[in-house]
């Protein structure tokens, strides 16, 4: 049985708006970098920075940016001295490509084994299709819950700096509404 079921569906909008205006910081109005508000696509191609967290809860949001250019300043902020760990496809193999990088600062990267604990914004819950993980992020948990619940799927990599996953497989595809990477 899936949470995509009978009295589960009725509550998931609500669970779904509210998870996210806690995470992103929507419920007071907060612009990202770029202006627009974060439920909102304003590009395909975006660079969001997130933060450690404290007592094992979800990794706050700093700042998101989005381009529909890859090579405008706004997607290329990934670059040293920030820490990339992860990139979001919105596709199996990022075809067409449309894809969100998680990046944070040199000060809280690369992972560790408390790790980073992600929730999709709006635009990108129940639509990741597979990722590439960077800096010491070796193992990924993705799950279909908002809270760590729900379905899940485990991948781990020691070498390197962690799995890339061109595909996450049809059984988890589209169902990612949290995340859990570390070392």
């Amino acid at each position: 049985m899936t949470v995509r079921n009978g009295a589960v569906r009725a509550r998931r909008p609500l669970a779904m708006i509210a998870s996210a205006l806690l995470v992103t910081g929507v419920s007071t109005g907060a612009a990202t970098a770029a202006g627009a508000p974060e439920g909102k696509s304003d590009g395909k191609f975006c660079v969001v920075e997130v933060g450690k967290s404290a007592d094992g809860g979800f990794s706050p949001v700093k700042s998101r940016t989005c381009s529909n250019d890859p090579d405008s300043a706004a997607f290329t902020a990934a670059d040293a001295p920030d820490v990339l760990l992860m990139e979001w496809f919105w596709n199996a193999y990022n075809s067409p490509p449309n894809i969100t990088r998680i990046i944070v600062s040199a000060e809280e990267g690369p992972c560790d084994s408390s790790g980073y604990r992600l929730r999709p914004n709006l635009i990108w819950d129940n639509e990741i299709s597979g990722f590439y993980t960077y800096s010491n992020c070796h193992q990924v948990t993705i799950y279909d819950g908002y809270n760590q619940n729900g379905d899940s799927q485990y991948w781990y990599d020691g070498t390197g700096d962690g799995p890339n996953v061109e595909y996450v497989g049809a059984r988890m595809n589209d169902r990612t509404s949290s995340l859990w990477i570390r070392y």
